[in-house]
């Protein structure tokens, strides 16, 4: 159980529209529910905070950011509020989300997907078959690339000779 003034569950916070249209951006095209890329940058963010953005664009039309933290997030966002003890959460928040936000699309994504794509370049390295699971099924072969997509910035994977967003494949082996 949640303690009402220690913690808590649901986080919202006023950002630019800026903001919030990265978001909706990027939760369309990793195919993940908001609340999970929410808490994905909440954790993986904290570290890197980018104040100068928010000051730069005051212009910026304002919305609010809504998302619920994930059980497990909990300790770990208590944890990164005493780490910030010269903010206020709102500040706090909202500095983590730009930061994120400010970086193009393959920089989001290596942060976000760090272990899935060290696990892919070992993988194109060493020559082994993956079995990965993708939005047309699952397929298995040898990594022929992992690079950005020069149009949309994304990153993407070349297995037998066809092209696979890194966001949108599952290991399987």
């Amino acid at each position: 159980m949640l303690r009402k003034y220690t913690e808590k569950s649901n986080i919202k916070v006023l950002v630019s529209k800026y903001v919030k249209e990265i978001l909706e951006e990027d939760t369309k095209h990793f195919n993940i529910p908001k609340y999970d890329l929410c808490n994905r940058i909440l954790i993986k963010f904290f570290l890197r905070t980018d104040t100068n953005f928010s000051r730069l664009t005051p212009f910026e039309e304002k919305e609010y950011l809504q998302f619920s933290l994930q059980k497990d997030n909990i300790p770990r966002y208590i944890e990164l509020k005493k780490l910030m003890k010269d903010k206020t959460e709102s500040e706090m928040i909202r500095d983590i989300f730009v930061s994120y936000t400010t970086l193009p699309p393959f920089l989001r994504e290596i942060n976000l997907f760090e272990e899935k794509i060290v696990f892919i370049m070992t993988a194109k390295k060493e020559y082994k078959r993956l079995k990965l699971y993708t939005d047309e099924g699952i397929i298995e072969g040898k990594i022929n690339s992992l690079k950005r997509n020069e149009i949309n910035n994304y990153l993407e994977v070349e297995i037998n000779s066809k092209k696979y967003y890194i966001s949108r494949v599952e290991i399987i082996n």
